[in-house]
Order: structure tokens, then C-alpha cells, then sequence
């Protein structure tokens, strides 16, 4: 163990004079809403993952725990998930208050699909319902989702239709519809003065995104998920990244997990995933959040998700990870 430490420390002193010896982008602040200052980020988290059914709807408070006593940290951003389902709704709804209601100043950021689980259908087979929900069979349930976010009394992040298009979670929702949905969603919110939550634009790998786009007037920021080895060289999180700051946005790293490597692997898991995961955040400085699945991925439904990515279960990534969130351009939660 000793011995894994002492890599690390020569791992993270290397990968800080990196960072520090690459030129930097102009600092940017685009005065989205809930965007911070120039030069910090929001470090947001989850653990394990809903849903491996609609009943296991609560946030894995358990593991945030050991996640933040990994990590030194506790994340400002708490992820979860919803849809407007009649049961799923019910179940969830409480969830969303859970979070607001923690001792910690955590923001909720909430995952909203354009799907139904109605018997018969569930993660990896949803019936979508983005038609309906651009004309309007879904208003109520909208409105009172608003009306959520109002009685918290605190600012959340909200992504309506996330990882739409490409091949993420959202490619089962019509293409034909999906701006009109947002636009309905997005509208009704405004209308019924939900000011505290900020929309993310949210996709994966989506190449055709910009002819998924509202338009600047209906969303806040723009998100991006990293799965992928490498991200600081991907050409299509480059482009998109790159795309926000020409429409003045700012950017959140909305999921993120090793999910084809996982972090078990010590020092090649860092060379693959987190290094380059690191040097995209620090790439830019309109990447203002990051988010992080903090998972076992056990009995998820899609299997692709199949290595232990949890920072806990490696000491070398262990100890690099918390030297590297002990930097002040982190936002982390506190007391309240």
C-alpha cells in the first residue's frame, strides 16, 4: 500500500507541473444562472445507481458517505433521476426533498427522461413519450414538477431529455419532437416561476446535437457525458465543448464514470481515464461542474456498465483523486 502511495504522489506532482506548464484559455464567465465565478468549478457526485428497479428510488446515501471520506470532499451536486410517470413521480418526488432537506448545502442535479416505464417497459426498453409531452398531455404533471423544485428553496440543476440522441440513454425519445418537448418543459417552468432551477442541455455522443438545440432563450448551461478513455482528445467532446462557448454557455461534465475500465486498476485506470479526464476540466475554463458516478455498477440492467469504478476500491487512485479535489477552484458542500 505504502508503495502505491508514493507512485501516486510522483503521478500527481508530474500531472501538476503538466497543468501548470500548459497555456491557459482566457478565464470565462458567461453569467449563466447558477454558474460560478471564473475559475471554479462545482464537484458533484453519486454513488451506486437507480434505478435497478422503481422501488430503489432513494439516493444512495451510504455510499456518498464513503465516496466524500474517499475524496476528502463532500460533492456540491447531488445527481438523481425522474420521470413523470404516475408511480415513478410519486416515488421520486420525495427523493428530490430528501436532497434539499440534507444537513449539507447540497443542489440537487436532476436527470428528467422523456420516457414511461409502464409495465412491460423499463431502462433498456422505455416507451417514449416525447410526442406527448410537446403536446401537452403532460402539463400537469409538469407544472407540479415546478412547483418541486419552488418549495425546496434552493437552486437545482435540471436535465429534461439528457444524453438525447447518439447512443446514450435518451436515443429512445423521437428526434421530431424532442425540441418541442424541451421548449414545453422549459416554458412551464418559467411560466410558474421555478427562477431556482438552471436547464442543461444534455447529450453523450449525439453527432447531429446542435439539430437537437432549442435555442440560447431556453437553456442555461450545456452538458456533456464522459465515459471514453482519453476524453481530453476526443474530437466530438472537444467540438461540443468548444461550440458552447461560441453560444456563451457554460459547460457541466453532467455523468461521468471509467466505464470501460473502471478504477480497480491503479496506476493504468489513471492513465487511461482520469488523467485525461482531468486534463479536459482543466482544458477549459467554461467547464464550471463536474460530475462523477461513483458506482459498483453491480446488477445494473446494462451490462456495458461492468467494472467497479468507486475511487475507494484503488488506494492509487485513492490518494491522487483527493490530492487533486483539494484544490480551492473545487466548489464542495458544507454544513448548512
Amino acid at each position: 500500500m505504502c508503495n502505491s502511495i508514493f507512485k501516486a504522489k510522483l503521478f500527481l506532482i508530474f500531472f501538476i507541473w503538466i497543468l501548470v506548464s500548459t497555456p491557459q484559455e482566457s478565464p470565462a464567465f458567461f453569467g449563466g444562472k447558477l454558474e460560478p465565478p471564473d475559475g471554479k468549478i462545482y464537484h458533484g457526485a453519486q454513488a451506486e445507481v437507480r434505478p435497478v428497479s422503481i422501488f430503489a428510488h432513494h439516493v444512495d446515501w451510504k455510499g456518498i458517505d464513503q465516496y466524500a471520506e474517499a475524496s476528502h470532499r463532500r460533492p456540491k451536486l447531488i445527481m438523481h433521476y425522474i420521470s413523470l410517470d404516475t408511480l415513478a413521480f410519486w416515488f421520486l418526488k420525495s427523493t428530490i426533498l430528501e436532497i434539499s432537506q440534507q444537513p449539507y448545502n447540497y443542489i440537487p442535479q436532476i436527470g428528467l427522461d422523456f420516457y414511461s416505464y409502464i409495465p412491460g417497459f423499463d431502462i433498456l426498453n422505455p416507451k417514449d413519450i416525447t410526442d406527448k409531452l410537446a403536446e401537452g398531455n403532460y402539463d400537469d404533471r409538469i407544472k407540479a414538477l415546478a412547483h418541486l423544485f419552488i418549495k425546496m428553496k434552493t437552486p437545482a440543476f435540471l436535465r429534461p431529455g439528457y444524453e438525447f440522441g447518439g447512443n446514450g440513454q435518451g436515443r429512445y425519445a423521437s428526434k421530431q419532437h424532442w425540441v418541442r418537448a424541451w421548449k414545453k418543459i422549459f416554458t412551464i417552468f418559467k411560466n410558474e416561476g421555478a427562477e431556482n432551477v438552471a436547464f442543461v442541455w444534455n447529450t453523450l455522443d449525439a453527432k447531429d446535437y446542435l439539430e437537437y438545440y432549442p435555442g440560447d432563450e431556453y437553456v442555461d448551461w450545456w452538458g456533456i457525458n464522459v465515459f471514453c478513455n482519453d476524453a481530453d482528445k476526443s474530437p466530438f467532446i472537444n467540438d461540443f465543448v468548444q461550440e458552447a462557448a461560441k453560444h456563451r454557455k457554460p459547460v457541466m461534465i453532467a455523468e461521468s464514470t471509467p466505464r470501460y475500465v473502471g478504477s480497480v486498476g491503479g496506476e493504468v485506470a489513471w492513465k487511461k481515464w482520469y488523467q485525461p479526464y482531468f486534463n479536459l476540466i482543466h482544458k477549459y475554463p467554461h467547464l464550471k461542474a463536474f460530475c462523477y458516478v461513483n458506482a459498483s455498477w453491480k446488477n445494473y440492467p446494462d451490462r456495458s456498465f461492468k467494472h467497479d469504478c468507486r475511487i475507494q476500491s484503488n488506494t492509487f487512485i485513492t490518494s491522487i483523486y483527493r490530492q487533486l479535489l483539494s484544490n480551492s477552484k473545487f466548489i464542495n458542500a458544507n454544513n448548512k
